[in-house]
């Protein structure tokens, strides 16, 4: 659905400041992920009530309603392609499918963070160390 090509990251371009944010939302879903690894995604049945994030409540929600993978993430791209979104807007919404995608499709907690932080380039990974992230979900 998403095409990974020159316009695509013309599209996705955003500031620093645009970039630190997404790295918070990378912080909030590794998060998440840890809960539903231990727990399942009905343990974030409460955390829905207090996003302010409809596109991000709704990824959870799929996820509790068992959405396969590849299907959660043919919806999500498309409704970033209905939506035409751009900057970091963009990048919000396609880390959020990625989280979300890894998540449904079990990935280790190193391939979450790799692919997550790859939307960043070399700031994700600079950011990860200075915040004593390690690539294995652990704070340091």
């Amino acid at each position: 659905m998403l095409y990974y090509d020159w316009q695509f990251a013309e599209r996705i371009q955003c500031s620093i400041e645009d970039k630190r944010e997404c790295f918070d939302l990378i912080l909030k879903l590794r998060k998440y992920a840890s809960i539903i690894r231990q727990q399942g995604f009905l343990a974030l049945e409460d955390e829905l009530k207090h996003l302010q994030d409809e596109f991000l409540e709704i990824s959870i929600q799929m996820g509790i309603d068992r959405v396969p993978p590849q299907l959660f993430r043919e919806i999500q791209e498309r409704r970033i392609l209905v939506d035409n979104c751009t900057g970091k807007e963009l990048l919000r919404r396609v880390i959020i499918t990625e989280a979300m995608a890894s998540i449904l499709s079990e990935d280790t907690s190193l391939v979450f963070h790799y692919k997550l932080l790859s939307y960043l380039g070399e700031h994700g990974y600079k950011w990860a160390k200075e915040q004593k992230v390690d690539m294995l979900g652990k704070h340091a």
